[in-house]
C-alpha cells in the first residue's frame, strides 16, 4: 500500500508543535511506520524521511522496526549462544630470549628443544 507523504505530513502538522515527548496517535504512528519501511526499502535514510514528515528521525527508526512483518524486538537484539573455546596456542619466552607464538604446547616444546 503506497502512502501519500503530503497526507501524512498534514496529519503530523495537525497535532501541533513537535517537541520531545510529543505524542503521536497509534493509527498515525502505524501509517508513518509503514511509509518509513517502504522508503527505507528504497534506500531513503531515517533522517530524510523524518524531515519530509516533520518528526524526529529517532522516532522514524524506532517505529519502522515495529509492526507487521517486523519482530518488534527492542534494539534489534537477537538471542545468541556463546561458546568459549579453549586456547590452543600460546606465547612463550625462553630464558635465552626466544619468543614463540601461535604454536601448541607440544610444538613449542619441540622447537625449544631443537634450538637449545
Amino acid at each position: 500500500m503506497k502512502h501519500d507523504v503530503s497526507t501524512l505530513r498534514r496529519r503530523v502538522h495537525a497535532l501541533g508543535p513537535r517537541h520531545r515527548g510529543a505524542r503521536v496517535p497509534p493509527a498515525l504512528r502505524a501509517a508513518i511506520a509503514a511509509y518509513a519501511r517502504e522508503e527505507r526499502a528504497g534506500g531513503a535514510s531515517c533522517g530524510a524521511i523524518a524531515e519530509r514528515l516533520g518528526v524526529c528521525s529517532e522516532s522514524i527508526r524506532r517505529w519502522a522496526r515495529t509492526g507487521p512483518g517486523c519482530d518488534g524486538m527492542a534494539g534489534g537484539l537477537v538471542p545468541v549462544h556463546v561458546v568459549s573455546e579453549a586456547a590452543r596456542t600460546l606465547t612463550v619466552w625462553s630464558p635465552s630470549g626466544y619468543r614463540v607464538e601461535g604454536l601448541s604446547i607440544e610444538e613449542t616444546a619441540e622447537l625449544l628443544r631443537r634450538l637449545a
